[in-house]
């Protein structure tokens, strides 16, 4: 028995070979647009990646200069209180440092009154001393500016005011009922220039004594 087989043909078809190299272009097509995609999304990327890191610097950044900003306040707030705590003891060194020619100018004051002579109010000023007071005569009160002047911190004594008080007003002082007769008072007041060695602070002192409306202070001699 003879059995014919028909020739077997190994090669493609043109319909083959175009379908073939149809999928290759497409992969060609096809691993070109994935490089095209992959090289325009590297710089995107990129962009992404540094603009992050911005970011996370700018934020280290605020909050640095936040902490330096507390840190300021702080400094500053200590600066003041040091200040404020420099000022305080330099106004209190030159308080002590003055209270005492003060109290030494008070009482050479009232050591140089004259017999007779009552102070109600000595004010100690940046440059002059002004003294107010009651006096029986005028010759007291010339003896008081006379030993005001022989003072080592005086430069000059002047006579600012010098009156009689009236008789009634002396009446009201002692009582109405009273009958004898009132000894004459002057009141005066006295402006006091120091020489310029040292200025203490403004200073003023007051004294009261019952039996008058005026503050006077008793008879320093």
């Amino acid at each position: 028995m003879k059995v014919d087989f028909p020739p077997l043909d190994f090669l493609p078809t043109l319909a083959e070979r175009r379908q073939c190299e149809f999928r290759r272009q497409w992969r060609i097509w096809g691993g070109v647009a994935v490089c095209g995609a992959l090289a325009s999304a590297a710089p995107m990327a990129r962009d992404i990646f540094q603009r992050q890191q911005i970011q996370a610097q700018m934020a280290a950044l605020r909050a640095a200069s936040e902490r330096l900003g507390g840190q300021s306040a702080a400094f500053d707030t200590a600066a003041r209180a040091l200040a404020a705590m420099g000022a305080h003891r330099r106004a209190a060194a030159a308080l002590i440092e003055r209270r005492q020619p003060v109290a030494y100018w008070l009482l050479d004051i009232m050591r140089a009154c004259a017999d007779g002579v009552r102070l109600t109010s000595v004010k100690i000023g940046e440059e002059h001393v002004r003294v107010e007071g009651y006096a029986t005569t005028q010759s007291r009160v010339r003896e008081t500016q006379k030993r005001l002047r022989m003072l080592p911190w005086v430069r000059k004594v002047a006579e600012v005011e010098s009156s009689v008080v009236p008789e009634s007003v002396r009446r009201q002082w002692v009582g109405a009922a009273t009958q004898a007769s009132v000894p004459t008072l002057r009141r005066f007041t006295l402006r006091i220039e120091r020489k310029l060695a040292s200025k203490p602070v403004a200073l003023s002192v007051n004294a009261e004594v019952d039996g008058l409306s005026s503050e006077e202070v008793s008879d320093v001699r």
